[in-house]
C-alpha cells in the first residue's frame, strides 16, 4: 500500500482546472520530484495535500486514511509537514525559540501541567529541546541558534523552513521550490540537507523548478503541465520525454 496516494484529484478555479484527474502514488522512503513549467499545477497540488484546498472531485489518502477535506492543521497532526515557496518565521524571536514555538504539536501536556510546571511537563519540555538541538545540527544551523530568525541569510532561511516543518514530526514532508533564489552552492547545500532527512526514514515530495537539483535529490519524477500529468519515472528518463521536453521548450524548439 502506497504511504500516500491521489486518486482522479481535480481542483477547479471557476472554469479552469488547475489539477485534472490527477492519480499519484507516494511510497514510503522515497523522494518524489515534482516538476513542470509555471502555472503546470505544482503548487496547487502540494496545497491540495496539505489541507490548504479542498479538491473539487478526487480523494487524497494517508497509508489508507482519507485526508481530503481536513484543516491543514489536522493534515500536520496526521504525519505531513510542509514549507512555502516564501521564507516564514517569527520575525522576533531566535532560531532556536521559533523552533520550540514550532514544536507546540509534539507537546501533549495539558494547560494544568505547564501552569503548575509538573514533572510531567518538564520532562516533555526537556525532551523536545534535545529534539530541537538534534535537528539544527541535522540541518547544519546549530551556530544560528541564537540569531534572529528573521536575519539569517536566505539560504539559511529556506533550511529554517524545513526544520521548523520538522518539529512537527512528520512521515511526508512537502518542499515547495526551496532553492529559489540560490547560486549553485547554496542549491548543492539544500540537496544535502534534503538527502540527510530523507535518510531518516522520511519520505519527501520536491517541488522543484530547478532541473539539476531534481536531477540530484530526486529517486522518482512526475511531470505536470495544465494540471495534468504527463511523464512518471526515473528523473534522467523523464527529462528525455518527448512530451517533457516540448512542455518546457515549445513545439517549434522540438
Amino acid at each position: 500500500m502506497p504511504l500516500l496516494e491521489l486518486k482522479g484529484v481535480t481542483k477547479l478555479f471557476g472554469k479552469l482546472a488547475a489539477l485534472e484527474d490527477i492519480d499519484l502514488c507516494v511510497q514510503e522512503g522515497e523522494v518524489l520530484g515534482i516538476c513542470g513549467p509555471n502555472g503546470s499545477g505544482k503548487t496547487t497540488l502540494i496545497n491540495v495535500i496539505s489541507g490548504y484546498y479542498r479538491p473539487n472531485r478526487g480523494t487524497v489518502y494517508l497509508e489508507g486514511k482519507k485526508i481530503s477535506g481536513l484543516r491543514p492543521d489536522q493534515v500536520t497532526a496526521r504525519g505531513i509537514a510542509r514549507t512555502f515557496q516564501s521564507n516564514m518565521c517569527f520575525h522576533r524571536a531566535t532560531v532556536l525559540q521559533s523552533m520550540l514555538i514550532g514544536s507546540f504539536l509534539q507537546d501533549k501536556t495539558n494547560e494544568w501541567q505547564a501552569f503548575f510546571e509538573t514533572k510531567t511537563y518538564k520532562e516533555r519540555r526537556k525532551k523536545i529541546a534535545a529534539e530541537v538541538l538534534e535537528t539544527l545540527k541535522l540541518l547544519d544551523l546549530t551556530n544560528e541558534a541564537n540569531m534572529p530568525a528573521a536575519g539569517l541569510p536566505h539560504g539559511h532561511q529556506r533550511i529554517f523552513g524545513m526544520a521548523m516543518a520538522l518539529m512537527t514530526n512528520p512521515n511526508v514532508l512537502l518542499l515547495d521550490e526551496p532553492t529559489t533564489g540560490m547560486n549553485h552552492n547554496e542549491a548543492v547545500f539544500v540537496v544535502d540537507q534534503i538527502k540527510k532527512i530523507n535518510e531518516r526514514g522520511i519520505t519527501v515530495i520536491l517541488i522543484e523548478h530547478n532541473m539539476k537539483v531534481l536531477l540530484d535529490a530526486a529517486t522518482r519524477a512526475v511531470v505536470l503541465n495544465f494540471g495534468t500529468k504527463i511523464a512518471e519515472g526515473k528523473p534522467r528518463e523523464v527529462m528525455k520525454n518527448h512530451d517533457v521536453i516540448e512542455a518546457y521548450l515549445g513545439t517549434e524548439t522540438v
